[in-house]
């Protein structure tokens, strides 16, 4: 592909260094558009830290087969609890997991019972602002967050003890009640660590006593985010956050050894270069996003397949109803210079917005054709009986929801809104330029200024509301919609929080599904919440995609029982499932 030589001469001084990792049998280089942002499995919620952790931490169970994720298979658990087996209680509310013996850590100690205990409460008590700690908190305790709206602890140590113990060689969950996608969860989370490790680097020591001063402490705080630590088939050799992470295989493995002697997870942000490096045989994967798919089919020597999606939602557009005093909104009031802080709280003003984006204009630039027209708020795998979005591309209706908003203030002072977003991928910059296009054709007196802030920024600045208007992507942490309700929808989950968004019926809908067990039952009561949620309008959902991997025919995806776990359900690369030739 000569276009592409070409398009990178003038960086071939800054490119990274030429490896013979590629022509090495043994070793796999990985490219990627950013760093990770954390190593410590605690608060890996975002994609390049969570292919760190997963690939480094293991979880108890894992799943069976990645088309049927309701079915499981033991992994640090030597059985998966069932009726049948009696490790699951009549109620459905005691779920008691037998350790797998003879699991050694990177370090070379043994894992124990009391591993698992701790790192189970570590990663609900540890509850980092942003982070996913309330996906146990919330069967296991009720509640979603350790803290209150005020900020105080709100938790009792001695409940969350009882709820989690050591029983012999077992490790016993007790349920609040009984939460029939537990198991989808705890298939999904490579959380285990090493106790007397985390807690000789200063981590918490497992007490009462203790583990408030480690409540929401800032994850760069921890030993944990920038060493690793488990038990999985990869340990970490070096880690360079601006340039590569270089994992080891993990030669006592409890399963047999991996195929790979190392990988290399390189940061190259620049999409010519990943294909150069690609092309050239400098690299044997490589990350591309959907409107990529045409250059990368067509060079020698390199094989794509189509990553079928359980989890990915796609990119979305987040409003934001209660900024904080520091965000980003211009004159701060509705005087064409800026925005009011309650501007997005009127419905219909993200009514008007909606209407003003040509979905259809996004789906050829941004995802090069290559995506289904999102619904509502579930990925299509999730919910396939979902009604259509009540919002399509029509200035005209966007432009009367307009006149509609603040009693006709809106359209009569006009108003300069900004919306943020993370340059790693070229896909949200299409769609932040077809938002201001829209927007901008509605009426003169409309601008929308687009912002690029790195990932890391992007997210604090989100968990701080100081964002007016923000693009983002989602994907599941369990193959479930309830994973999407409570992340995107309820007042409680991670993106509600960092919008200031609440809808109390809303709420009690999601509450009501948590505790439902009926399937069919089930997909009606989603069906509603997502037809409620999109009515509402706190965030526009655009397209699902259909993204692909790509990489060298050398390289050989192994028996596919051996990429079971949550990693694949996001289409990122598990390295323990691969091989070179």
């Amino acid at each position: 592909m000569k276009h592409i030589l070409t398009a990178v001469l003038a960086l071939s001084a800054i490119a990274p260094a030429a490896s013979s990792a590629t022509h090495n049998p043994g070793a796999l280089v990985h490219l990627t558009t950013r760093k990770w942002l954390t190593m410590d499995p605690a608060d890996a919620s975002d994609a390049v830290s969570f292919i760190v952790t997963g690939n480094v931490y293991e979880s108890l169970i894992s799943f069976k087969e990645l088309k049927v994720p309701f079915e499981y298979v033991p992994f640090l658990a030597a059985q998966v609890p069932t009726k049948a087996n009696k490790l699951l209680s009549a109620d459905e509310t005691v779920y008691r997991f037998p350790i797998r013996t003879g699991v050694t850590f990177h370090d070379g100690r043994p894992l124990t019972p009391e591993d698992v205990r701790y790192s189970i409460l570590r990663f609900m008590l540890k509850d980092t602002e942003g982070g996913s700690s309330g996906i146990l908190l919330n069967p296991i305790l009720g509640v979603y967050s350790t803290r209150g709206a005020d900020g105080a602890i709100r938790v009792d140590f001695k409940e969350a003890e009882k709820a989690v113990a050591v029983d012999g060689g077992d490790v016993v969950i007790r349920l609040k009640r009984p939460n029939g996608h537990f198991l989808k969860i705890m298939a999904s989370l490579p959380i285990i660590v090493s106790k007397p490790w985390a807690v000789s680097h200063g981590e918490w020591d497992g007490t009462e006593a203790s583990w408030k001063r480690h409540n929401n402490r800032p994850a760069s705080d921890s030993y944990l985010a920038s060493h690793a630590n488990g038990t999985g088939p990869f340990a970490v050799e070096t880690a360079d956050p601006e340039k590569e992470l270089v994992l080891k295989r993990n030669d006592k493995y409890w399963r047999a050894p991996a195929a790979l002697s190392k990988v290399y997870l390189r940061i190259v942000p620049s999409k010519a270069m990943r294909l150069w490096m690609l092309e050239t045989g400098d690299a044997d994967a490589s990350f591309f996003e959907d409107q990529d798919y045409s250059e990368v089919k067509d060079i020698p020597g390199v094989k794509i397949a189509d990553s079928p999606h359980h989890t990915m939602l796609g990119e979305a557009v987040f409003f934001n109803f209660k900024p904080d005093a520091g965000a980003d909104l211009g004159s701060g009031k509705l005087d064409g210079s800026g925005i009011p802080p309650d501007f997005f709280a009127d419905r219909d003003v993200r009514d008007g917005f909606a209407h003003a984006i040509d979905y259809e204009g996004f789906l050829r630039r941004g995802m090069g054709m290559r995506g289904k027209r999102a619904r509502g708020p579930f990925p299509d795998a999730f919910l396939p009986e979902q009604e259509p979005l009540p919002y399509e591309y029509d200035l005209a209706k966007a432009a009367a929801a307009f006149k509609r908003a603040r009693g006709g203030e809106v359209w009569e002072k006009g108003f300069t809104a900004t919306v943020s977003l993370s340059p790693s991928l070229l896909s949200r910059r299409i769609l932040a330029e077809f938002i201001k296009a829209g927007v901008e054709k509605v009426n003169p007196k409309f601008k929308v200024r687009i912002k690029s802030m790195p990932s890391e920024e992007l997210y604090t600045a989100m968990e701080k509301r100081r964002l007016a208007l923000f693009i983002t992507g989602f994907g599941a942490d369990y193959p479930d919609p309830q994973s999407v309700a409570s992340s995107i929808l309820h007042s409680a989950g991670y993106f509600p929080q960092a919008q200031g968004y609440s809808n109390p019926e809303l709420d009690g809908m999601i509450d009501a599904a948590d505790a439902e067990a009926d399937s069919p039952k089930l997909t009606r009561m989603y069906v509603e919440i997502g037809r409620k949620a999109a009515e509402d309008i706190a965030q526009i959902f655009t397209y699902n995609p259909t993204r692909f991997r790509a990489m060298r025919t050398w390289v050989r995806e192994t028996d596919p029982r051996n990429n079971v776990n949550n990693l694949n359900l996001n289409t990122h690369p598990y390295f323990y499932a691969r091989a070179k030739d």
